[in-house]
């Protein structure tokens, strides 16, 4: 029987692979992936089709890699709020 939360079934697919993006919850996957994503920087991230992945190497297996994505959120205007966010009522006299 399962213990993972509900959070973390959500995946993120990356250049056709499954990511999960649960911190607790990394996916394994082969070191190839670095190959075709690129290395990732000193602290561990990498940006793809815009998705930040955090890889970290396997510390038993070298073939192996632990992954996680973290989907940026969209730039939000300086005054906190976007011409959608507007409720206008428009009236015609």
């Amino acid at each position: 029987m399962s213990t993972r939360p509900p959070e973390a079934e959500d995946h993120v697919r990356v250049r056709g692979t499954m990511i999960s993006t649960f911190a607790w919850h990394p996916s394994k996957l082969h070191v190839a992936c670095v190959r075709d994503w690129g290395m990732p920087s000193r602290n561990g991230t990498v940006t793809v089709d815009r998705t930040v992945l955090h890889v970290e190497y396997d510390r038993k297996d070298t073939n192996l890699i632990h992954v996680y994505a973290k989907i940026p959120e969209p730039k939000r205007p300086p005054n906190g709020f976007a011409y959608e966010d507007d409720v206008s009522i428009c009236a015609i006299a």
